[in-house]
This record gives C-alpha cells, sequence and structure tokens, in this order.
C-alpha cells in the first residue's frame, strides 16, 4: 500500500494506493488461503482477527506446509527475521494450543519462545521459558546431538538468553557465574567457553564498578 498526498486547489487530500499484492493481502472475502488448508489449520485461522490474517499474509508465500508444526515454526521464524517479535510470541502460543507435540518439539518451540519473549524485552518470561528448556533438555539431548553430528548444538537461547538477561538487565553477576559452571558441568559449554565468558562477566563487572565511581557526585556537590 503506497500514501500519495495531492494538492487540489488548496485543499489538500490524502489517497492510499493499493497495490495488487497489497489487495489481495487486504480483501475480507472470507476466504482461507491455500497454504492455510495445506497445513489443515483452518479453524485456527478463521479465529484470527483481521490484524493478525494480514500480519500472517506476510509470511504466507514458501511457507513450510509439511505439518502444522512445520507452519508454525516456519511462520514463527519469519516474522522474528523480520522483527515481528509480539506476532513471533504469539504464533509460538498459538503452536501449543494447535499442535499435539513432542517434547522435542517443545523444546525447539521454546527456543524460538525465548528469543521473541527477548526481542520484546519481556524479561521475566526470557527467564521461565528458559527455565522450562533448562529442565526438558536431559529428555532431548540425545536426538538433539544425533541432528547436529553427534554434537550439542552451538546455540541454545536456554543457555545464552538467561545469562543475557540475569546479568545485562539485572546484573546478577554472582548467578550469572553460577549458571556458566552449571552449563559446563552439563556439557552444554566447553571449558574454553567457560574460561572466556567467565573473564567477560568479571570485566564487565569492573566495568560496571568503575563506571559507578566515576559517575558518583555527592549529594551536595555543586555542577
Amino acid at each position: 500500500m503506497v500514501q500519495r498526498t495531492f494538492i487540489l486547489r488548496g485543499l489538500t487530500a490524502t489517497v492510499l494506493l493499493v497495490t495488487p499484492h497489497a489487495e489481495h493481502m487486504f480483501k475480507k472475502d472470507g476466504k482461507v488461503p491455500a497454504e492455510i488448508k495445506k497445513a489443515k489449520l483452518e479453524d485456527w485461522y478463521s479465529g484470527l482477527d483481521d490484524q493478525s490474517k494480514v500480519r500472517m499474509s506476510r509470511y504466507l508465500q514458501g511457507i513450510n506446509t509439511g505439518s502444522s508444526f512445520d507452519f508454525f515454526t516456519d511462520a514463527i521464524g519469519k516474522a522474528m527475521a523480520d522483527e515481528n517479535f509480539a506476532f513471533a510470541v504469539k504464533l509460538c502460543e498459538d503452536t501449543y494450543s494447535n499442535v499435539d507435540m513432542t517434547d522435542l518439539q517443545r523444546f525447539s518451540v521454546n527456543e524460538l519462545l525465548i528469543d521473541s519473549y527477548f526481542g520484546c524485552e519481556r524479561y521475566d518470561d526470557v527467564k521461565a521459558a528458559c527455565e522450562v528448556n533448562y529442565d526438558l533438555f536431559p529428555k532431548v539431548r540425545e536426538q538433539l546431538e544425533k541432528a547436529n553430528n553427534g554434537k550439542v548444538p552451538e546455540v541454545l537461547a536456554f543457555r545464552n538468553q538467561y545469562i543475557n538477561v540475569i546479568v545485562g538487565v539485572e546484573s546478577n553477576y554472582d548467578l550469572g557465574f553460577e549458571m556458566l559452571k552449571r552449563y559446563n558441568e552439563m556439557g552444554i559449554l566447553s571449558d574454553e567457553d567457560l574460561e572466556y565468558r567467565t573473564n567477560s562477566l568479571r570485566t564487565h563487572r569492573l566495568q560496571r564498578v568503575f563506571d559507578g565511581v566515576y559517575t558518583y557526585r555527592p549529594k551536595d556537590e555543586e555542577l
């Protein structure tokens, strides 16, 4: 949709020019897109409000319709790439409501949910979702390693974002050091990474202390 402003005999008029693609997006003819039908999610789609349907239409082209789970996770990934984190959160929640998932699938959706919550700055929810996957990990570890050439995936949102919140947002360095040790003991953080990240946290904490010293001003000191 393109907005154009015209001046006609001293009057200003704003006109919305609708492209063919946008016209399709905003059509309210009640039809369910073919991609939704292939994923067998007609009931879910019909329950969406108009705004959510418009948002969803942006991600339908080329979406994976192999199963409802594939559809949702692909849509979530597209929304996250678009930095539409609030809609990604909704899609994650809708996945739980509409798909009967295995432990591995729940773990995968939670990883996406954690990053989406973080993008929305919903930090308490980030921590709660991280704790869920922390508990789920032992149950799905073997499957994760099998899908990753026998190794634990390098990127684990439940590990990384938990540290980002407790340290970067809450400045809880003691808990940060403790969690790094736990992750190392679990085998999801190498000895080398443990040393590197521990030193990084120490440096970060010292920097915060120095920043506090140099920005401190006695109450009665004049500017």
